[in-house]
Parts: structure tokens; C-alpha cells; sequence
């Protein structure tokens, strides 16, 4: 999703000089990290860069975020412009060694996209917004019933009504047949309104929109409390997947205190409601939530968070089936987990490296139904020279299904990747890129084998024309 939405789980990042802005003119990006975005957007395979460009200092500044919206691995010399226009063009392909997941019979696939995109960002004292869309054609050579248009548009807004209240909303919808622009993620930890970025649902057209609406109210200097509101539906089109279609709508209420320029804190609640196959399966999952977040050096930031962590499950299960229809039992679980959660980041003029772990129930990402989850990722950015860079990560995660819809199903996953990017002038930049998939799953009825494994090799070359509308 995709790590593309809004928050459910909360981590506070440090308001304070420290940037971590996106790379490149134009919003185009050497490395993907999730947002979801809160946007909830990551950058697809063809290159093209939908994510919101950060805040102008002439602009309001947004007084609570998700530290589970962790910063993207960049530079501290980044800095874009706060108001411009972006329009380009995004020429991409990749080939598949084995793009059936756990399928008897597996193949290779060749994937090729075209897509313009455009964006523009505006700044103003009270006032910020950007809106960013890339739309185009994906060809698939070996399969052409899998050709399909490509849409993805994110938007964002934050409104700054009073010198107390803000209000920050925000967009995104995808709708691709590419199986991995949605779960490709190498940093941040999923949400629940953000598919889990370990797994990915082959052979199918994914469509899938998040919403986050944020409300805040700044009590004092150091102090904010802010009330969240979220949606998301996910549909796997032309596959027999549809049972895991999801609808999940929650919301928080946090409470941030800003303790020093280096140190904030705080405590939430959050609720969210994950619906599976329109009932077969459903969950609703409460959370007590502290959360703290120190910068350690001007280089160094580390933030963590822990709560107690209730799901509630009702599922409907066919115990007998005839021509005439079946006999179904409904099924109510409850059960309680410890969540938590942190990362380590650095960062200098040529390198940023972080860490993240996470334990937590997730919406499976629409394989296993609601899952309990742990996921641990690193990452390294390289700038090699003004117009080489180069990026290498690896995460593992490992999913335990805990609904009677889907108990005792496991699943553990090991992605690597490495991406290579040269510039040529301020317009052109090209992305090389392999990734190597490793997953072993227990019990998955549409699972044929219990290993799968993938070598992918993408290739993008993207036209970037960025134009200033000043400050």
C-alpha cells in the first residue's frame, strides 16, 4: 500500500530542524520507502514518484505526525522547492523469473509501463496543499489479457485555521495490475489501512483507495492533542482472490507533549475496523499506545513505541456444503497481544542509513486475513558522486494468522534489494534495480508448494521538468 496511509498507530517524529526531505528535482525519488503514503503511495516499478513533497518553511508546519510514517531514506542537502510544478515522463520494465506465487507451475513474466505524471505543490502562510497523479498504459508481452491501464493519484492538504487548530487531510487511490506497486516497500512498518508490505496477491488487477483526516488542536507551545479519522477498500479485480477484498475504517485520539527541542512524548487510542470478504470475516482491533521519539544527534533520531494491543473476531465458517447451499457456524475470538515497535535512523551529506522493527496485528495484507505481525527492515543510502547513488535493503517478516477463518496459517518472508541511479543533467535519471523474493508458507489452501522464490530485474527511464512558482 502501497509502507502509500494514514495512521492507525502512532509514533511521534521530532519537530526540529533535522530534514528529511524527498530526493531529487521534481519529487523523484533513488530510493522507495512506504508512506502509505500517507499518501500511502510508493514509488511502482515504472518509476514514477506521486509522493508529497514536505513542507516550505514559509508554510504551516504540521504539529503531529505518525512515527510510523517514518522519514524517507535521504540526504540533508535535499531540500526542494516549496512551491512548484511537475510534469515528466516514466518509461519502465522489469522481468520476472517466477511471478507465480507458490504455484505448481511457475513462469517468468515481462512487464512494460508507460507513464506521464504531473504534480504541483502549493505553500501559503495558513495554507499548504499538492496534488500528484501518474496514469498510463502496462503491456505485458507474454500475457496481453493482463494489459491494463495504470492510475495513481495521491493529494494532501493542511489547513491552518487558527493559531490552535489545523486540520490536514489526505488522498490516495491506485489501481495497477502490477503485483508489486502496492507491497514493494524496503522502509516503514504497515498499517492497518496499508496493505503488509511482505506479501503481494499475483495475477491480478489491484485497485484500492485511503483516506486520512487528521484534526488537531495545539493546547499550548509543547503540547497537542489530535483526533484522526481513516478509510481504505482494497479490490482484487479478475481473480478469484476477491474474497480477501477489504473494507477498514478507524479512528485516534493522541496526545503529543514536546518535552525539549530533542524529545517528545505521548500517548494514544486507536480502533479500527477491518471487514473481509464483505462479512465472511471481520475485526475490530483497540490499542493503548505510548510513544516517544529522541534526537540522539543532529545526525541520530530513534523513536519507539508499546501498548497493549485487543482484536475482536467474528467469522463465519462453512462447515458443510451441498448443492443446496451450506451449513455455516459464526465464530467470536477475542485475544490480547503486546505490540510495539522503533527505529534507529542516520543520516549525513552522503550516506543515511536505518532500522525498523515491529510487532503488531495487521490486515495480512489481503493473504491471510488479519495476521499478528513481525517485521524487521535495513536500509542504506549511498551518493556516490553528484550523479550516481545507490541503495541496498533487506526485510524480514513473518505472519501468524490469528482468525478461525485462517488459524494456523503461517507465512515468512525474505526480501533484498538493489538500486542503482544515474543522473544525466537536471531532467533525465535512470534506475536499475533487482530484487530477490524469498516467502515459505504453512497452510495457505491457495498455496500449490510451500516455498516460493523470485529474481526481479527492473529497468526505468524517467524525463523530470520541474518549474519553480516561487516562494
Amino acid at each position: 500500500m502501497k509502507l502509500r496511509l494514514g495512521p492507525c498507530m502512532i509514533l511521534a517524529v521530532l519537530l526540529t530542524p533535522l530534514a528529511w526531505p524527498q530526493t531529487g528535482t521534481g519529487g523523484s525519488s533513488s530510493s522507495s520507502s512506504s508512506g502509505s503514503s500517507q499518501s500511502g503511495s510508493d514509488t511502482s516499478q515504472s518509476g514514477s514518484d506521486t509522493s508529497q513533497p514536505q513542507q516550505a518553511s514559509s508554510g504551516p508546519k504540521q504539529v503531529f505526525n505518525h512515527p510510523e510514517q517514518k522519514p524517507p531514506l535521504a540526504l540533508l542537502d535535499e531540500v526542494p522547492s516549496p512551491n512548484f510544478l511537475n510534469l515528466g515522463l516514466s518509461l519502465g520494465t522489469s522481468w520476472d523469473s517466477n511471478a507465480a506465487a507458490f504455484a505448481a507451475q511457475g513462469y517468468s513474466q515481462t512487464l512494460i509501463t508507460v507513464q506521464p505524471f504531473i504534480g504541483l505543490q502549493e505553500v501559503h502562510p495558513k495554507v499548504s496543499w499538492n496534488l500528484a497523479y501518474a496514469g498510463g498504459f502496462m503491456y505485458a508481452p507474454d500475457r496481453t489479457y493482463y494489459n491494463s491501464m495504470t492510475h495513481d493519484a495521491t493529494g494532501s492538504v493542511l489547513w491552518q485555521i487558527s493559531p490552535h487548530w489545523q486540520i490536514t487531510a489526505s488522498d490516495s487511490y491506485l489501481y495497477t495490475a502490477d503485483p508489486f506497486s502496492a507491497y514493494l516497500v524496503q522502509q516503514g512498518t504497515p498499517s492497518y489501512n496499508q496493505p503488509n508490505p511482505t506479501v503481494y496477491i499475483p495475477l491480478a488487477t489491484l485497485e484500492q483507495n485511503a483516506a486520512t483526516l487528521n484534526l488537531t488542536y495545539q493546547m499550548t507551545a509543547r503540547d497537542s492533542l489530535t483526533f484522526t479519522g481513516n478509510e481504505n477498500f482494497r479490490r482484487y479485480l479478475h481473480t478469484s482472490y476477491s474474497v480477501y477484498n477489504e473494507y477498514t475504517w478507524g479512528g485516534l485520539t493522541a496526545y503529543q507533549h514536546v518535552v525539549s527541542a530533542r524529545m517528545v512524548v505521548g500517548g494514544a487510542y486507536s480502533f479500527t475496523s477491518i471487514d473481509f470478504g464483505h462479512g465472511v470475516s471481520r475485526s475490530g482491533v483497540s490499542m493503548f499506545q505510548g510513544f516517544a521519539s529522541y534526537l540522539v544527534s543532529p545526525h541520530v533520531v530513534v523513536t519507539g513505541w508499546i501498548g497493549p494491543e485487543l482484536t475482536n473476531t467474528k467469522s463465519i465458517i462453512p462447515v458443510l456444503c451441498t448443492p443446496y447451499g451450506c451449513f455455516k457456524e459464526i465464530v467470536h475470538q477475542s485475544s490480547w497481544n503486546t505490540a510495539f515497535g522503533g527505529t534507529v535512523g542516520w543520516n549525513g551529506i552522503r550516506n543515511a542509513i536505518s532500522f525498523t522493527f515491529a510487532k503488531q496485528v495487521t490486515d495480512g495484507g489481503g493473504l491471510l486475513g488479519v495476521t499478528r505481525l513481525f517485521l524487521a527492515s535495513a536500509n542504506y543510502l549511498r551518493q556516490i558522486t553528484p550523479l550516481w547513488s545507490a541503495s541496498l535493503s533487506g526485510q524480514y517478516g513473518t505472519n501468524t494468522g490469528i482468525s478461525a477463518l485462517y488459524y494456523h496459517r503461517h507465512l515468512d518472508t525474505l526480501t533484498g534489494t538493489f538500486s542503482l541511479n544515474r543522473r544525466f543533467g537536471p531532467n533525465w535519471n535512470a534506475t536499475l534495480q533487482y530484487l530477490r523474493f524469498y516467502e515459505r508458507q504453512k497452510n495457505i489452501y491457495t498455496a500449490a508448494v510451500p516455498k516460493w522464490t523470485d529474481n526481479r530485474v527492473a529497468f526505468t527511464l524517467q524525463y523530470n521538468w520541474g518549474h519553480s512558482l516561487g516562494r
